[in-house]
């Protein structure tokens, strides 16, 4: 018997998990390059300070006349007076040192004196921030180092290369500065510290509702089971207990359905709160968010928010599917309109991607008798599937005719990853996807043929994919000659 409970309980601990290291590493991480790059903008303006103090007076020496060795640059005058000048405007800063270097690399000057003379060519972060003429950053955890104002132990450093710029934009020279970044670095990890011991909570919580939920599912169907096996087992030959089970498990698959339906609706509406209020705040609708990075996450937030009511409103019309709580809102179409309007609907997230996305259809094609809104889901549904599938540069057709027996045929065809055959019926299934479609980045949750095949089949039609791996897939919708309407022309009036 499928142990619905263990499995459940390792699975959700390990995707919670994952989940909760993954936010606690990228917000670590993206913690980090926001100190890094403000460390950086400080030592910009800072390094511009210096470079107008000394570079007038000391730029020729620097560049041609500095000796190449450390003992007689320790012995220079300049030296003295570029320390002098590094001290006075480093005061009461969080840098504890300052280099000063030539181009090729030569270090003519360092607050730690004994440093003068080295050659820091072969630093790849050095030879990029010259290459390129910009600054470079990284941070680095310093056992001890010589400050400017004495040795220090278990440091966090954020070491920036600075390069002196010409008239003419070429590099002349380059600072590096080292800035003590461990409170920063503290603080961060106080706040990622924070971030954890919340999540802990906020997923043991989730998980022990979701627990309690599939627990009693989990003792319903073990329920069901036991009593199916002793009926079995007892009352074998008797035809009524074998159509009495049968009964039993379409109620319990209806129960299903229900759930899910009712627990649909119920998230439903704390997800249009979480979204309405994530869209205020994307707008900024009561003040500006001062700090980028938040204004982000609110559309983040807003983004997935949509995603899953998508996902739910997707599992709701399923679920009212299989309850056959679904109703047709039977309707006269413009069919050759509803298309229009759905590849209209469709044309700018094709355009973004480089798909080309294109129609097909007689300019007789008959009217279409059926739910408007429904139609339009599965046209949605089916290039929305297309999209997802096609590489940039494919194409997507949306087409429609009358068959010769009268009824409607509509097709999606596209140029995407296409689909193995021993995948086709597969795929038609709720949850289901192929291989291929699991590989990539957005390939859904497997609801979206499953439900456009109900919607197609409560018109009274039939689904059907065709597809070759590598060169495409096309679905066919093939509805009866009930559902098209062809419009007789008027005739005139006899006198």
């Amino acid at each position: 018997m499928f142990r619905l409970l263990r499995y459940f309980s390792l699975a959700s601990g390990i995707a919670l998990l994952a989940v909760g290291l993954i936010l606690v590493v990228v917000y670590r991480q993206t913690s980090f390059n926001g100190m890094v790059e403000g460390v950086e903008r400080e030592n910009v303006a800072l390094s511009r300070a210096l470079a107008n103090s000394i570079w007038p007076r000391f730029a020729e020496y620097v560049k041609t006349n500095a000796p190449g060795e450390g003992p007689a640059l320790r012995g220079r005058a300049e030296s003295t007076g570029i320390d002098s000048v590094t001290r006075k405007l480093t005061t009461g800063l969080n840098v504890v040192k300052v280099r000063l270097y030539r181009r090729d690399g030569l270090t003519v000057y360092s607050s730690d004196f004994s440093e003068m003379g080295t050659n820091a060519s072969q630093d790849p972060i050095f030879a990029r921030s010259v290459r390129e003429a910009r600054p470079a950053s990284q941070v680095r955890l310093a056992a001890s180092i010589t400050g400017i104002n004495g040795n220090l132990k278990d440091r966090r450093i954020v070491k920036s290369y600075l390069p002196i710029l010409g008239p003419n934009g070429t590099v002349e020279g380059v600072f590096e500065l080292y800035s003590d970044a461990t409170d920063n670095a503290a603080t961060i990890a106080q706040r990622v510290t924070f971030l954890s011991i919340g999540l802990v909570w906020a997923f043991g919580l989730l998980y022990g509702v979701l627990f309690i939920i599939v627990r009693r599912a989990d003792m319903f169907i073990k329920r069901q089971y036991y009593d199916l096996h002793q009926d079995v087992s007892d009352r074998l030959e008797s035809e009524s207990h074998l159509l009495r089970t049968l009964e039993q498990a379409e109620t319990a698959n209806t129960a299903k359905s229900q759930f899910l339906a009712h627990m649909s609706h119920e998230l439903r509406t704390p997800l249009n709160s979480i979204i309405g209020f994530s869209e205020v705040m994307t707008q900024e609708v009561f003040g500006t968010i001062d700090n980028p990075q938040y204004l982000e996450y609110a559309g983040d937030i807003h983004a997935s928010g949509k995603h899953l009511l998508c996902l739910i409103n997707e599992i709701l019309d399923l679920s009212k599917v299989e309850a056959g709580a679904m109703e047709i809102n039977e309707q006269t179409i413009n069919l050759a309109d509803a298309m229009r309007e759905c590849e209209a609907m469709m044309k700018d997230e094709a355009k973004k991607i480089g798909i080309g996305l294109t129609l097909a259809m007689p300019n007789d094609l008959p009217d279409f008798r059926g739910d408007p809104l429904r139609l339009k889901q599965i046209f949605l549904n089916l290039l929305s599937n297309a999209l997802k599938f096609t590489p940039p540069g494919g194409t997507i057709t949306l087409g429609a005719n009358q068959n010769e027996a009268g009824g409607i045929q509509i097709a999606v065809a596209d140029t995407g990853i296409g689909i193995a055959a021993a995948d086709l019926n597969r795929i038609l299934l709720p949850f289901e996807q192929a291989d291929g479609f699991l590989e990539h980045s957005d390939s859904g949750t497997g609801l979206g043929l499953a439900l456009t095949k109900s919607l197609t089949e409560l018109h009274g039609g039939k689904l059907s994919l065709t597809s070759d791996p590598g060169a495409g897939t096309t679905v066919t919708l093939n509805f009866p000659p009930e559902r098209a309407l062809t419009t007789q022309p008027e005739l005139p009036l006899g006198r």
